[in-house]
């Protein structure tokens, strides 16, 4: 298992340019598939689920140009194809419910497979949508590999997003471009602005639908992305949030590259970290977080669930107890990222109670012996938020593991101890 040693750190301080959204990416890049013009990308990025994104359109028959950090797609995805298809989305959970969608294009066997945890990842809220469809699907028992095939008819489709939004941005996203309107009404959705990115991805390219919040969708088929399109990715607020809780806890931090106004739901950690006793400034299109002091908070993370690991750490640096909510929405992370930080907090004397929905963290007693060795448990939110436990040890620690952040941020590591 790989490692790194993560040396301490008496304060962070300097400027950062924010790496761009993988969630914008990835949506992105799957409506330049379907695009009959050209479309450029600005800030992709090179994290290893854009990447997953980038090989599934290129198998399937559209023609990208890399150009350093741009992304230009010049022929979408060949839907003539009679052959059956087989798709990889590596270990990234949106790129496999998002594509998936992508079948009701075809009638040949369209086979999804991907590495890691995501073969442990519930697949339930796509079969159920797509056998809507008239689609005829076989799985492991409702995990990876998916295979479908059939023709696909219209319908009214029903959701449940309680587990998960990513196949009903699928949907939304290749639904435009059936050869039949289509109509979404959605039950229990969580992490509601995740559609609010892709509603305003659809926007963006110009596509046509009416909508009720997020509740009720009609998306008119047979259209077409006929203008070419230029958009550049945004930088991405969940990255952005453990430079916010290391400013916080530890220095002062200015982030560029993110939008004051973004659908992002992890924007969200800004607000808070003001609430708690944070400074926090936007100059312009520039955010400053310093710190000051800490209070115990509490805090719903139901709809930005990505937020628990740096809100865990930002929680045991404060003095009393912080109840953060939304705790069922962590079973299908790459890890069950509940007990994952319980289990690693506690190796630096953070105790962590779960109690139904809620995790309950009791702070200021954080201690962190020689010898120190952090489980990433395979997911890139936990290696990042461990990793800000340097500042405030007096010495080296060891995360296992270390290579997990790959998934969404390579360069976490060297943008950390650049900050100094």
């Amino acid at each position: 298992m790989d490692k790194i040693q993560i040396d301490p750190k008496n304060s962070i301080r300097g400027h950062l340019f924010v790496p761009p959204s993988k969630s914008y990416a990835q949506r992105a890049i799957a409506l330049a598939g379907l695009a009959q013009n050209n479309i450029t990308i600005q800030r992709v990025g090179n994290n290893d689920d854009v990447l997953a994104a980038q090989r599934i359109v290129q198998s399937l028959g559209a023609e990208i140009i890399v150009e350093g950090d741009t992304v230009i797609v010049f022929r979408e995805i060949d839907k003539t194809n009679k052959e059956d298809i087989q798709i990889d989305c590596g270990e990234s959970g949106l790129s496999t419910r998002l594509f998936s969608a992508y079948s009701l294009l075809f009638e040949q066997n369209f086979k999804i497979i991907g590495t890691g945890s995501i073969q442990q990842r519930t697949m339930k809220m796509v079969i159920d949508g797509l056998r809507q469809f008239g689609k005829t699907i076989s799985s492991n028992q409702e995990k990876l590999p998916l295979t479908i095939s059939g023709k696909t008819k219209p319908i009214k489709l029903e959701i449940d997003g309680s587990v998960s939004s990513q196949f009903l941005t699928g949907i939304l996203i290749v639904a435009p471009f059936l050869p039949f309107d289509t109509e979404i009404e959605i039950k229990n959705l969580k992490s509601k602005p995740y559609v609010h990115m892709t509603v305003d991805l659809l926007r963006r390219f110009g596509l046509e639908f009416k909508q009720n919040g997020v509740e009720y969708f009609y998306i008119y088929g047979n259209q077409e992305i006929y203008k070419p399109v230029e958009y550049s990715v945004e930088g991405d607020w969940s990255a952005a949030s453990f430079f916010v809780v290391a400013a916080a806890i530890g220095g002062k931090v200015q982030l560029s590259g993110l939008k004051k106004y973004s659908k992002q739901g992890d924007k969200e950690i800004v607000g808070l970290v003001e609430k708690v006793g944070a400074k926090v400034v936007w100059d312009k299109e520039e955010l400053i977080v310093e710190k000051n002091k800490i209070l115990a908070f509490e805090f719903d993370a139901t709809e930005c669930p990505d937020l628990f690991p740096p809100l865990v750490v930002l929680a045991s640096f404060a003095t009393g107890k912080s109840v953060i909510k939304g705790v069922s929405r962590l079973i299908h992370k790459e890890s069950n990222r509940a007990l994952a930080l319980q289990k690693e907090c506690a190796k630096v004397n953070v105790k962590i109670e779960i109690e139904n929905d809620n995790m309950i963290v009791y702070g200021n007693t954080i201690k962190v012996e020689d010898g120190t060795v952090f489980n990433a448990h395979n997911d890139h939110r936990i290696a990042m938020a461990m990793s800000l436990y340097a500042l405030i040890s007096d010495v080296p620690f060891v995360i296992e593991g270390a290579s997990s952040v790959n998934k969404s941020y390579p360069g976490f590591y060297t943008d950390f101890r650049a900050l100094n």
